[in-house]
């Protein structure tokens, strides 16, 4: 075989190989965020596979009308695509007080890029409770 029939072979190969990215996520592993309308809350996390097999939310993190901070957070009622809740809170002496942000009843979409939220609510300022209706959690 010729060395010029070798070199396109290959080169088609890796053309093959290395064509168009994948169309998106596959699960519902992987980074999250949401940030509320009015911008005052900002949250990040992950969502990854334990051990065991099941859906945990990990490294969450939580920005509070532009101060960054530790969060915690807590998901439950995990049966896919549905998420009971997920609610991550400032844990953070820099944030002052205990704002959080919850999301309920929540539906991971079948294309694996949104969250979708039919309700939950959040803290901001300091002691108000502000309603979140029909919102989607989303793909960083």
């Amino acid at each position: 075989m010729s060395r010029a029939i070798v070199f396109w072979l290959v080169g088609a190969l890796i053309v093959f190989a290395c064509g168009k990215e994948s169309s998106g996520p596959s699960s519902a592993e992987g980074k999250w965020t949401y940030t509320t309308s009015d911008g005052k809350i900002s949250v990040t996390f992950e969502l990854m596979k334990s051990a065991g097999g099941t859906l945990e939310l990990q490294n969450p993190t939580i920005k509070v009308n532009g101060t960054s901070g530790i969060a915690a957070g807590l998901m439950t009622g995990v049966s896919l695509p549905a998420i009971g809740s997920i609610r991550i809170n400032a844990n953070d002496p820099a944030l002052t007080y205990n704002y959080s942000i919850t999301f309920t009843n929540g539906q991971v979409s079948g294309d694996f890029k949104r969250i979708e939220v039919p309700s939950g609510s959040y803290t901001y300022p300091w002691g108000t409770v502000v309603a979140l209706n029909a919102v989607a959690i989303v793909r960083p």
